[in-house]
């Protein structure tokens, strides 16, 4: 029956509480790296911005004798001064200093620029500060003003600087008027993205309790078919012994000096039959065969014994070749016996004429490996991957369940099916069992007590 016993927080929930954690932390370290790379994009047009205006002013002033052009207040300078005052709300004054002087233009209240001696630069004053680093110092520094120097001496000369002073305050603000858009866009995706999320969870929750209530219309029809899928794999895996019985009935009609044997013959049957029946029973009961150690030599023979009718009908023989070393594997006897007798009825009813069925048991590493091999009509290739498929079969006469039992027996003991394409036509089935079975771990049997029949 199917059942799905939703852990909600588990299978929901916490998924959902982690996805919403690593989503934050992607915008929240992805945000952090674009406004950094922003402002200090930002930052280097501002200064590239404020170099264009001044470098025009420290290249004239070069080209002559700066602290006289300051000392002197030449017309030019004072108006290149007033213009730059009036283009840049941050500038706050402009100093022209030598070791020994210093002059200092800035703008009254007037609006006209004034300018007044000032202190040299000291001794051990720089001869320039780097402008290629002005963006680190305009955000690292603490300082009220942000400074640019532009080395006025020739080399091996007395150094002499001109300061542009600017308010730092304003030039931040005019930086993170820039960021302001992108502070709000982050803002703006990071809870957009958190909202999709919640919903993403709201409609999961939603959709749970819809399969919740989609499940108890299913489970009649899943009840009803399963049932007749019962059904039928139970009249499949009568079907064979009763085969045998009937036969050895015969045989008793015809042959009645070897009754002693034949009715040897029929309690075996019987016998098997009725584990049949049990094994049927304890599957209905959530129980399983007694797993025990098999000789698979005797496995193999008694199935042979079983499948003789059949094989008679079509003028078949067996040709074994089954090795002498094998272990006794930890086996369901009765429920591998019917894997290799569906294998040498499904090799019977292949469409050999004659000549015989082979089969191979050897062991290998620590496996063991069964083979039923045919000179059948053999197999298409596009066909294999539906073998097992319960019902599927390429027989008119065929009920498409033999394959199938083979395969969920076979899976139960740890092992595996391959079907193989012989050259010259007819199939090789191969089953490949582990010799000694693995211990299947806790999680599974705790699975296999909770999952219904």
């Amino acid at each position: 029956m199917i059942r799905s016993e939703f852990a909600v927080t588990r299978l929901v929930v916490l998924p959902y509480a982690l996805l919403l954690v690593l989503y934050f932390a992607v915008i929240g370290g992805g945000g952090a790296w674009l406004w950094h790379e922003v402002r200090a994009v930002e930052t280097r047009l501002l200064i590239d911005e404020m170099m264009a205006e001044l470098e025009p002013v420290a290249q004239r002033l070069r080209s002559g004798d700066a602290l006289a052009a300051a000392r002197d207040g030449e017309g030019w300078l004072l108006t290149e001064v007033e213009r730059l005052f009036g283009g840049m709300s941050a500038l706050r004054d402009v100093s022209v200093r030598g070791l020994l002087s210093g002059y200092q233009m800035n703008i009254n209240e007037a609006g006209a620029v004034s300018s007044q001696t000032t202190s040299p630069l000291s001794a051990d004053a720089r001869r320039m500060i780097s402008n290629k680093l002005a963006d680190e110092r305009l955000h690292g520094d603490t300082d009220a003003l942000f400074l640019i120097r532009f080395d006025m001496g020739e080399a091996g000369s007395s150094p002499v600087a001109l300061d542009f002073a600017f308010d730092r305050s304003i030039l931040l603000a005019r930086i993170n008027e820039g960021l302001f858009a992108i502070e709000h866009s982050i803002l703006l995706f990071g809870i957009a993205g958190a909202l999709s999320i919640l919903v993403a969870l709201v409609i999961t929750s939603v959709a749970m309790r819809t399969t919740r209530r989609l499940e108890s219309h299913f489970q009649e029809i899943y009840r009803s078919a399963s049932l007749a899928e019962t059904a039928a794999q139970l009249v499949h895996d009568l079907r064979n012994p009763l085969t045998a019985i009937r036969a050895n009935v015969k045989a008793l009609l015809v042959s009645p000096q070897d009754a002693q044997e034949i009715i040897r013959e029929l309690d075996q049957d019987i016998v098997n039959l009725n584990d049949k029946l049990s094994a049927f029973l304890n599957r209905t009961r959530h129980r399983n065969e007694a797993v025990a150690p098999v000789d698979v030599a005797e496995l193999i023979n008694d199935a042979v014994r079983l499948a003789e009718p059949a094989l008679v009908k079509r003028q078949l023989t067996v040709e074994a070749d089954i090795a002498a070393d094998i272990p006794r594997p930890d086996w369901q006897e009765t429920s591998m016996r019917d894997v290799l007798l569906n294998l040498i009825l499904n090799a019977s009813q292949s469409g050999q004429q004659d000549g015989s069925i082979r089969i191979t048991a050897h062991a290998k590493e620590s496996d063991l490996e069964i083979a039923v091999e045919d000179r059948g009509r053999g197999i298409a290739k596009d066909q294999i991957p539906r073998l097992f498929d319960a019902f599927y079969t390429t027989r008119e006469d065929g009920s498409g369940l033999g394959l199938a039992i083979v395969q969920r027996i076979v899976a139960h003991h740890q092992g595996r099916v391959d079907v193989e394409i012989r050259q010259g036509g007819g199939a090789r089935i191969v089953l490949t069992l582990p010799l000694q079975r693995k211990e299947s771990p806790r999680w599974w049997n705790r699975l296999k007590r909770r999952s219904p029949a």
